[in-house]
């Protein structure tokens, strides 16, 4: 569980979403950019996501969101059950 990285004391709720110039990782509890270096994931998952960021409103919406579900999936299972992680789709 994150400590002390968003508004919350601690936060084992996140969402993935992309936005211009953020970390794809936000609390889901207050809203809060998180840094996704604080997270231990590995450097080709962490740079698929920022690709993936990247791609924001360059891509056709349906192809994003299949991405980040994707993905989604795989920062579930290289952080396990210890956090609960939602995937927001782009409309």
């Amino acid at each position: 569980m994150l400590k002390n990285v968003c508004n919350c004391e601690f936060t084992n709720s996140l969402k993935l979403e992309a936005d211009f110039g953020a970390d794809p990782i936000w609390c889901s509890l207050c809203g809060w950019n998180l840094d996704i270096d604080e997270f231990p994931l590995k450097d080709n998952l962490t740079n698929d996501l920022f690709q993936w960021t990247e791609q924001y409103k360059k891509i056709p919406i349906n192809e994003h969101n299949a991405i980040g579900q994707s993905l989604t999936e795989k920062v579930k299972e290289e952080l396990g059950l210890e956090y609960r992680i939602i995937f927001i789709t782009d409309k």
